[in-house]
């Protein structure tokens, strides 16, 4: 039951460099600059599919292949992040190759203790139905690439480490700048914490589905009411997802639910009541609010809040500042775009 609007506010998030299971084992970085336009990419499409052996991108006679384009496309789409088009991986490779020379270059050292526990944390993010080696030998990489490829990413995220080291913490007046920029920063919308059972209908269902399953989430709340423990029974009755979490949902801000009678519901119960059953556009669903809290603006010159902002904008200079430094790296590479052949 998606009952949320997707919406982009602001945000700013911290660099984090994962180990990508690749087929060329290297490192994995976030992109932000464009490289020139690639040819074969998704905004450029190649009449044919281009040989995966085939040399991509040179950086100061680096190569990168279709292969490696491919296989990073195909990484960021079994890890379940945002799709990547081809455009879009190239990039990431590109910086990651640009990044791991730069770490080299720093003589970085990295003790093997936190070596050994990079490979144990990867080994924990492993699917129990497989093994770390299995997953390295689908992905046709060695042990010792695999090594290596840990090796590199640590470095590179001391060298980010260090990057950022060097950004002083946000003055009072960058504050009162960004709270300037960012007029909204401080608004605290109307929101309500709540967990919800829902019994899922189906367009097919007919007249006499819809009664049985209107009846069925009758019979559910009136166990609620009795005293049954909600998040047993959204656990066990529940159609919705967040069933594994006890019927709880994210907070609900006023404006971002899709169902409006689901909206209403939950902006209008009293906290901790048991609402009568509603339908909605996924079905028959019972919804508890648990806290409801109505619109404010804080104040900066609130000692938390400050310290809550000066980190955001902290964090934000960080960013900005190994934004900075990527740009300069590939200022000072020659990156070559080679046209895929018919």
């Amino acid at each position: 039951m998606k009952i949320l609007r997707t919406s982009y506010p602001i945000a700013f998030v911290a660099l984090a460099l994962a180990l990508g299971l690749s087929a060329c084992g290297k490192k994995k970085t976030e992109e932000t600059a464009p490289l020139t336009p690639l040819p074969g990419s998704t905004a450029q499409a190649a009449p044919v599919r281009p040989d995966p052996k085939a040399t991509a991108i040179t950086v100061d006679g680096f190569e990168i292949t279709w292969g490696n384009i491919f296989a990073e496309m195909q990484r960021q789409q079994q890890a379940g992040t945002q799709p990547v088009n081809a455009q879009q991986a190239a990039e990431g490779l590109v910086v990651r190759h640009l990044l791991g020379l730069a770490a080299d270059q720093a003589k970085i050292n990295i003790p093997a203790q936190d070596i050994n526990t990079a490979i144990s944390n990867v080994r924990t993010q492993v699917p129990t139905n497989t093994t770390l080696e299995t997953v390295l030998r689908n992905n046709n990489i060695s042990d010792a690439e695999f090594r290596t490829s840990v090796v590199t990413t640590l470095k590179v995220n001391r060298l980010m480490q260090q990057v950022v080291e060097k950004v002083p913490a946000a003055t009072d007046a960058e504050l009162k700048q960004f709270a300037t920029d960012n007029p909204t920063l401080l608004n605290i919308p109307e929101n309500v914490i709540a967990r919800t059972i829902l019994v899922a209908t189906v367009p097919s269902d007919d007249a006499a589905a819809r009664k049985t399953k209107k009846a069925k989430a009758d019979a559910i709340r009136k166990q609620l009411l009795a005293g049954a423990d909600f998040a047993k029974i959204a656990a066990t009755q529940s159609d919705d997802p967040t069933r594994t979490r006890g019927g709880q949902l994210p907070a609900l801000r006023r404006g971002q639910v899709t169902d409006s009678v689901f909206e209403n519901a939950a902006f209008s119960q009293k906290e901790g009541d048991i609402g009568s059953v509603i339908e909605t556009q996924y079905g028959y669903v019972i919804l508890q609010v648990q806290k409801h809290t109505l619109a404010n603006t804080l104040k900066l010159d609130d000692p938390k809040v400050k310290e809550r902002v000066r980190t955001l904008v902290t964090e934000n200079k960080r960013q900005r500042a190994i934004q900075e430094y990527i740009a300069s790296l590939r200022a000072k590479a020659k990156i070559v775009a080679i046209p895929p052949k018919a």
